[in-house]
């Protein structure tokens, strides 16, 4: 496919600038996933038969398309052979190489979706609590109202299910074994993270409490240490906590900061506005939506920096003439973004796009 949309970029050297690979013909700005040389995605929309799609990673050409007479706002997962779409009070289940459907189940609701590969179950996260779904058929394994409200996406480790919600009123993490969902622990917050989903690593769960970064320990919930706040003022809070190799990565509407994940030492930072949740770590870099920074003035982009220095490697800027900017998340795999935007009112592809495995 031919790249679409009205898209002005600039190269500013020595700026390695991103080019585009190629965008999809249809409508979408809900997050793809991207597995084995696949994006999967979805375009429901009124205008559209609400349908599941699988794309070439490299061409984006079209492998299959499902029709699910779906419309509003859904969640993708890919698992154990399944692409899982989840919607309403529906869950379903398609053949991840064909897009034939598998099974449906009915769930309570629906505002986050996680995979775990280790065991291949599916958890919804909703309002109401978690369910947990068996890929391979669709098996209900268990559900807990124990934490409700939960807007973020649980995390799972090691065999257990780390989720930060409402405990009996009191914002909370709580934590549950995968195969069973029981009550494991409950630790209660300062407050509700804004868009920051908890992080869980061999050295702890990660949590934005406040301003704050909190490590808990896994097995039992107690707070083990502090890594400083972030921003000067209350209203500043992290929008994305990721950690990778002993870093952790914080963004904020005004800026992103990377902290040494035992110390809490500042390795770097940038003073720049990030106007969406989301942040991607790669081998080398690490990237996020960044708006009308000094190197795109007046621009909405999609940034990234090296990850060891805080040094800007290359940017994709949008036309700033259009209020155009990215919907949804980008996704980094290997050297490729995958996004959604305005621009192109769909999914697009950015850099080198890897090869699908054989």
């Amino acid at each position: 496919m031919e790249p679409t949309g009205r898209i002005r970029s600039r190269r500013t050297s020595p700026l390695r600038h991103r080019g585009m690979a190629w965008t999809s013909d249809f409508f979408t700005r809900w997050r793809p996933v991207v597995a084995d040389g696949t994006v999967y995605t979805t375009n429901f929309d009124p205008s559209n038969d609400g349908s599941a799609i699988a794309l070439d990673a490299q061409d984006g050409t079209e492998q299959w398309r499902t029709t699910l007479d779906a419309s509003g706002d859904n969640v993708t997962v890919v698992v154990d052979g399944r692409c899982v779409v989840a919607y309403d009070e529906e869950l379903v289940a398609l053949d991840s190489e064909t897009g034939e459907q598998i099974w449906a189940e009915s769930i309570n609701e629906v505002e986050q979706l996680v995979a775990d590969e280790a065991t291949g179950t599916v958890l919804v996260a909703s309002d109401r609590g978690i369910e947990a779904f068996r890929a391979a058929d669709g098996e209900r394994r268990w559900e807990t109202d124990t934490v409700r409200q939960l807007v973020h996406a649980p995390t799972v480790y090691d065999g257990r299910v780390f989720a930060v919600g409402d405990v009996g009123g009191s914002p909370s993490l709580a934590a549950f074994p995968v195969e069973d969902g029981s009550d494991r622990w409950q630790r209660e917050l300062t407050a509700l993270p804004e868009s920051a989903a908890p992080v869980a690593t061999q050295d702890g769960v990660f949590v934005a409490d406040g301003r704050t970064i909190v490590v808990h320990d896994r097995d039992t919930g107690d707070r083990r240490r502090e890594l400083g706040s972030f921003g000067d003022g209350d209203a500043v809070v992290p929008h994305t906590v990721a950690v990778d190799d002993e870093t952790v990565f914080v963004t904020s509407s005004y800026g992103a900061v990377a902290v040494d994940s035992e110390t809490g030492v500042e390795q770097w930072h940038r003073d720049m506005p990030v106007y969406e949740p989301g942040i991607c770590v790669g081998a080398e870099t690490v990237l996020f939506p960044l708006g009308d920074p000094e190197f795109a003035s007046g621009e909405k982009t999609i940034s990234a920096f090296d990850r060891g220095s805080g040094e800007l490697r290359w940017y994709y800027g949008f036309d700033p003439g259009f209020h155009h900017q990215v919907t949804s998340p980008p996704v980094m795999v290997d050297e490729a973004v995958f996004f959604t935007a305005t621009h192109i009112d769909g999914l697009g592809a950015l850099g080198d796009v890897p090869e699908r495995d054989s």
